[in-house]
């Protein structure tokens, strides 16, 4: 029996480190995968152009993918500022009893400022309409502090899933984020608490490689954050 405990024991650990080794450290540098349509009309560019060679300093690269390239350049700040630095939000849940309408309000604490975290875009490649890249970014000693905060406090984990509208672009990207985070919190929140609050603000942390895909004509994203609340506040105070 103890050799059947010391091997069980010995399994889960083996499952445990490779469940970690494949979760990429964030604590020093992100590493996010990104990926944009290559053109604004996604299903209208021509594949036959396509190839998975690295072409990134090619000039006639740029002139073909200058779309998707700078398409890739608003959504990895916006990511990394969430991943850097986070979000601030602003929650009032409908209620139609009371004729309340939902109130959401999602942005991010701080733009990427990209004197201080330079993002390296690399090995990009063309596959299935899509430009696909990895952007690396450094956190600097101060936000690696304030990480090491959000990990070391019991924060908890929630998730959400998010759509905005396909012809939007780069905002519709944005509008599925702050849908996706909407839904985290509301979900988190409403198996915590019996009866709707008025209000609900406070902080969230986007962590692991947001997923970013395109279904029935719009994005959907689903995104991991920590949550760290400020307040809740309830019909019942004034």
């Amino acid at each position: 029996m103890k050799k059947i405990a010391c091997l069980l024991i010995f399994l889960g650990l083996c499952f445990c480190w490779q469940t970690t080794a494949q979760e990429p450290e964030q604590k020093e540098q992100i590493r996010l995968q990104i990926w944009s349509d290559l053109d604004p009309y996604p299903g209208s560019f021509d594949n036959s152009k396509e190839t998975e060679k690295n072409p990134a300093a090619d000039d006639e690269f740029h002139k073909i993918y200058g779309y998707a390239i700078e398409n890739s350049k608003k959504i990895a700040p916006y990511l990394m500022a969430g991943m850097l630095e986070g979000f601030n939000f602003e929650y009032t849940p409908y209620d139609k009893k009371r004729r309340v309408d939902e109130f959401w309000t999602f942005s991010a604490i701080e733009k990427l400022n990209q004197k201080i975290n330079k993002l390296e875009y690399k090995n990009p490649i063309v596959e299935d309409g899509k430009l696909i890249s990895w952007v690396y970014c450094n956190r600097t000693a101060a936000q690696i502090r304030k990480f090491e905060a959000w990990t070391s406090i019991v924060h908890p984990r929630v998730k959400g899933k998010g759509s905005g509208k396909l012809e939007d672009g780069f905002e519709g990207i944005r509008e599925a984020c702050s849908n996706a985070a909407k839904s985290a919190v509301r979900e988190y929140w409403r198996t915590l608490i019996k009866n709707k609050p008025k209000e609900i603000s406070g902080r969230l942390l986007l962590i692991r490689n947001p997923r970013i895909y395109i279904r029935d004509g719009q994005y959907f994203v689903d995104l991991d954050f920590f949550l760290e609340t400020d307040r809740i506040v309830s019909y019942s105070i004034y």
